[in-house]
């Protein structure tokens, strides 16, 4: 295959999406589950990416200041 032809078909993929249609299960399964300091080690650097995604300065405060409110859990 030519180089052209490479580009018109990279060309003509990027103009079309194809979608699938399909069904979710109630719950999907995980196929790649962490746990323990794996996770909160994601956790973390998600946390980090995101703030600096937005732009702002990260807040700084001790983890007694962390602002959090409980919720009361509704009726399911």
């Amino acid at each position: 295959m030519s180089d052209a032809e490479r580009r018109r078909r990279a060309e003509d993929r990027r103009r079309i999406a194809v979608l699938h249609k399909t069904r979710l299960h109630a719950v999907e399964k995980d196929l790649s589950p962490i746990t323990g300091a794996a996770a909160v080690s994601l956790v973390a650097v998600l946390t980090r990416e995101s703030w600096t995604a937005t732009g702002r300065q990260m807040p700084e405060y001790s983890r007694s200041q962390v602002p959090i409110r409980f919720a009361p859990r509704g009726s399911a």
